[in-house]
């Protein structure tokens, strides 16, 4: 039973924007992988195309997943507290690509888009554990 219909709806928002921001970053990037490997990571010839089959194929590989966790999000926004498991999924999904990104960025290997992607995805990890913490659960 949800604690209160306003912390409840508040919670399904939450989860919605949640999952509207993975999708917001997987889509563009799954169909146009030169957009996302140049705001990323400022990669903008392709002229070894073996080698940027599997550069594209990865990157792609990657968004794919990012777009499987939108979706779970959105599925938590339909009944949050039900679906606990994809919440501490995102947590450690979250937590890896943000230190990834802040990593590559440090190296010099990323771009400032990249640290911004990193920051949203660290402050939504804030609000998933504030979730499990403090968020409603389903009997």
């Amino acid at each position: 039973m949800p604690d209160s219909g306003t912390t409840y709806r508040g919670w399904r928002l939450f989860f919605l924007v949640s999952g509207i921001w993975n999708l917001s970053g997987a889509v563009p990037a799954i169909f146009w992988p030169g957009l996302n490997l140049n705001l990323f990571y400022a990669i903008t010839e392709f002229q070894d195309y073996p080698l940027n089959y599997y550069l594209v194929f990865l990157n792609r590989s990657f968004w794919i997943a990012v777009l499987v966790f939108g979706i779970g999000y959105l599925i938590i926004a339909s009944n949050p507290g039900k679906h606990l498991g994809i919440v501490v999924m995102g947590i450690i999904g979250k937590v890896i690509v943000a230190l990834a990104w802040y990593y590559l960025f440090a190296m010099g290997k990323a771009t400032g888009f990249a640290v911004f992607a990193a920051t949203g995805d660290s402050l939504f990890t804030v609000f998933f554990i504030l979730f499990l913490v403090r968020g409603p659960r389903s009997p």
